[in-house]
């Protein structure tokens, strides 16, 4: 019998890019599943091949009698709630990103732990990492230095959510899993110039027909993307397998340049010979982003993305076109 089957799970964040795929999977492998999900970035469509097996919450998670409300009878919960911008917004909006998204960590384990929840698991970022931090990135340099400065607000607020749930899991009796998501990719990202990340920022602005296509920072930076539904896999055999909050990477080592990436995306979409105007004005990130996923093979017994590169860019295009 599957470790899922029978078993009562709460997903929040459930409806939005990395949760729905997660829901898919938990649903697939025979939990009962409720989605918590206040829907101003997740999408009730997102979950539509299993819209009939699951129950849906759409209250706020920023109040805590909500938490409570979501999280009754859960007997795990997978805490994908956060607040998810661009850099762009992040470089001004530092106060809000830390406070908005430490309301939704701090209110979802303390009503966790009020119900009963027997594990919980903390998804906290890469962005808690320090601009210096060797790459690959192991796990013990999440707390030294500071965090990326374009995203400190974020990164600040996910720090501390990562130190409450160890104290959670010192002193009471509920289990605590913390991972840590590198760079996810893939259909049902988010388009909007607010809070696109690079890949699907890059596909909206070759697919719009912008001419010059306008890349912020050299690159020369890299990073080391990983499908949606590769992120989804790993979360939940990390809920099943781990059981102590030692924070688990999730991504890998096979890191593409931003302009690698830009290649990519020009020769899958037909549209090679496009010019390309790298803006060294603005800020770029880490110069180099990828995950030491030792721990993560060692959780998993060896798990590793599979979907390719191409593929997932293909399936974004694709994505992205039907939307009309």
């Amino acid at each position: 019998m599957s470790f899922w089957e029978g078993r009562k799970v709460t997903v929040t964040g459930g409806a939005g890019f990395i949760g729905s795929h997660l829901v898919e999977y938990l649903v697939w492998d025979g939990a009962e599943v409720t989605v918590a999900d206040n829907l101003s970035r997740g999408r009730l469509e997102n979950l539509e091949a299993v819209k009939d097996d699951i129950r849906v919450v759409t209250d706020d998670l920023r109040e805590p009698s909500s938490c409570e409300k979501a999280l009754s009878g859960a007997e795990i919960v997978i805490n994908l709630a956060a607040k998810v911008m661009s850099i762009s917004y992040n470089r001004g909006h530092s106060a809000d990103m830390f406070t908005e998204n430490m309301l939704l960590q701090v209110n979802p384990i303390r009503a966790a732990q009020r119900v009963g929840v027997g594990r919980f698991v903390q998804t906290s970022t890469a962005g808690i990492y320090p601009h210096d931090a060797p790459v690959p990135t192991p796990e013990d340099w999440g707390h030294k230095g500071e965090p990326e400065p374009t995203k400190a607000g974020y990164g600040w607020g996910k720090r501390r959510g990562e130190r409450q749930a160890r104290w959670y899991a010192e002193e009471t009796d509920m289990e605590v899993v913390i991972v840590r998501p590198f760079n996810a990719y893939g259909p049902r990202d988010y388009y909007d110039e607010a809070t696109s990340h690079v890949a699907p920022a890059l596909i909206k602005k070759v697919l719009d027909g912008d001419d010059p296509i306008e890349v912020w920072g050299s690159g020369h930076q890299t990073r080391a993307l990983v499908h949606a539904r590769d992120f989804a896999r790993c979360i939940e055999l990390c809920t099943e397998k781990a059981s102590t909050p030692e924070p688990i990477n999730i991504g890998h080592d096979e890191e593409i340049s931003i302009k690698g990436l830009v290649e990519r995306i020009l020769d899958l979409t037909g549209s090679n010979g496009r010019a390309v105007f790298y803006d060294t004005r603005m800020p770029e990130g880490y110069p180099r982003r990828a995950a030491d996923t030792t721990r993560l093979k060692e959780v998993t017994g060896g798990f590793v993305p599979q979907t390719s590169l191409d593929e997932g860019l293909t399936e974004m295009i694709e994505w992205y076109e039907a939307q009309g």
